[in-house]
């Protein structure tokens, strides 16, 4: 079990493209993290997209390691037409920090429809899961999986 499990979410950049930056810091009680994978479940909301191509190129480049699970997913749909779409990151582990995983995604405002009032739209954006993998040797290997 886990003593702490610290998650930051936060959004960097301003306009309809910007990056989800997501920070996950483990309390003590997991020794030795670097046999250990974090697997992200991600749920992106209807007002916000994750271009899959744009997935599949940093994959590529190595800067990031998501994919999409959501199938018949439309980037182009406003999003009062859109669905809540599923992403898997796979965390890597901070230099900076011993106990710390970090993933980024970049996202995208969807258009919304017009407003009377200030033109302000909230959008939330949940915890994910988080589902972690280690190796600990001869055979041994735990999993731990944390829900909201």
């Amino acid at each position: 079990t886990c003593s702490e499990i610290i998650l930051r979410q936060e959004v960097l950049k301003d306009g309809f493209h910007r990056d989800l930056l997501i920070k996950v810091k483990f309390g003590e009680s997991i020794e030795d993290l670097q046999t250990c994978r974090l697997l992200i479940k991600l749920y992106i909301p209807t007002g916000l997209f994750v271009d899959p191509y744009e997935l599949a190129s940093l994959r590529e480049r190595n800067v990031t390691e998501a994919v999409m699970v959501s199938e018949n997913f439309n980037i182009e749909a406003p999003n009062y037409l859109s669905k809540e779409a599923e992403v898997l990151i796979y965390a890597r582990q901070d230099s900076q920090c011993i106990d710390c995983f970090q993933a980024f995604l970049p996202v995208h405002y969807r258009y919304h429809r017009p407003h009377s009032k200030d033109g302000e739209t909230f959008i939330v954006i949940n915890n994910p899961d988080l589902l972690m993998y280690c190796d600990q040797g001869e055979g041994y290997k735990s999993f731990l999986r944390v829900e909201e």
